[in-house]
């Protein structure tokens, strides 16, 4: 016990003459670093995403290396200064002339671990739009319908990057999403998928609204509208009967509120009793306006000849 002092300097002695020894000498590392990509020319793009990172070796005093491989990405990078890079395929070799490690001026950059040389393509940079699409599942509550279909704002997104990565992007969707019992319009604010969009390419937004317009359902009954017998024929002769109908007509309230008879028109084509061969038939219904469904009461008109029904008459026969 009266040596341990002695002993513990010894130790000390020790390990400050091995410390020293290894700040003598000199060792290498592999370690990843950041590719740094500079004055690329604006009216050029990357068709392809760079790598992020490349594994290089270096060498430098032990007590650096620890402090640089700390660091990680910001100790040392490579640098590629583009700006009289040209169109099309390149080819870059990495030499010590890009290393840069400001904190460490003794770190010595000895090559990379695999291949020295990458490629890199370059195209014109382009913008391009592409149509949005709904991937939302929407779901209305039990006896409300939609108005007009879903609307999104902006209907279309613009990408800017290379005119080749560009031309193989066709279109964008929305996250997908279920949206259920919904009763009143509403405006959504939806994610876009850009998982597909390399990160080189540069989009205008990246989300978008959904706008819907829901109403209740709700059922209303017009009578006394007209069926027109439309086409070219003598409208001396022909007439169609009856000349009126009721219509029952389903679809969002707001709407069948302003509804009237004038809004819908009821029509039947005089070749189609020909071409069918008929006596009659069911009328077309048009109504300029968002509705569910129609029913027309009666549901088939004839085609009535103007002279025998007045010979009927004039016998006093019923037509």
């Amino acid at each position: 016990m009266k040596h341990i002092g002695l002993k513990i300097i010894a130790l000390i002695c020790g390990i400050a003459l091995w410390l020293y020894a290894i700040s003598l000498k000199d060792y290498s590392l592999e370690m990843e670093v950041p590719l740094i990509l500079s004055r690329l020319p604006e009216n050029l793009a990357l068709v392809t995403k760079p790598p992020e990172t490349i594994e290089i070796r270096v060498e430098g005093k032990a007590f650096d290396l620890i402090k640089l491989h700390n660091l990680n990405e910001n100790g040392a990078f490579i640098t590629l200064d583009l700006h009289n890079v040209p169109l099309g395929l390149q080819r870059f070799e990495i030499t010590s002339k890009h290393f840069s490690s400001p904190s460490f001026p003794n770190v010595r950059y000895l090559g990379p671990t695999e291949v020295s040389v990458f490629e890199l393509e370059f195209d014109t940079k382009v913008s391009h739009t592409v149509p949005i699409k709904l991937a939302v599942e929407v779901e209305l509550d039990s006896g409300y319908m939609l108005m007009k279909e879903p609307t999104l704002k902006p209907s279309e997104l613009t990408l800017r990057g290379a005119r080749k990565a560009l031309m193989r992007i066709y279109e964008v969707q929305t996250t997908k999403e279920r949206l259920t019992k919904l009763r009143e319009n509403n405006t959504f604010k939806l994610d876009l998928d850009l998982s597909h969009i390399p990160s080189n390419i540069l989009t205008a937004d990246s989300t978008v609204e959904l706008e819907l317009e829901i109403e209740p359902v709700t059922r209303i009954k017009v009578n006394k509208v007209p069926v027109q017998l439309i086409g070219i024929y003598d409208r001396k002769k022909y007439r169609i009967s009856p000349n009126e109908a009721s219509v029952e007509i389903t679809g969002g309230k707001k709407i069948l509120d302003s509804l009237n008879n004038k809004d819908i028109e009821l029509i039947i084509e005089f070749n189609r009793f020909a071409i069918e061969d008929a006596d009659s038939l069911a009328p077309t219904v048009r109504i300029q306006k968002t509705i569910q469904s129609t029913r027309v009461q009666p549901e088939k008109f004839s085609l009535k000849t103007i002279e025998l029904d007045s010979t009927a008459s004039s016998k006093g026969i019923a037509p």
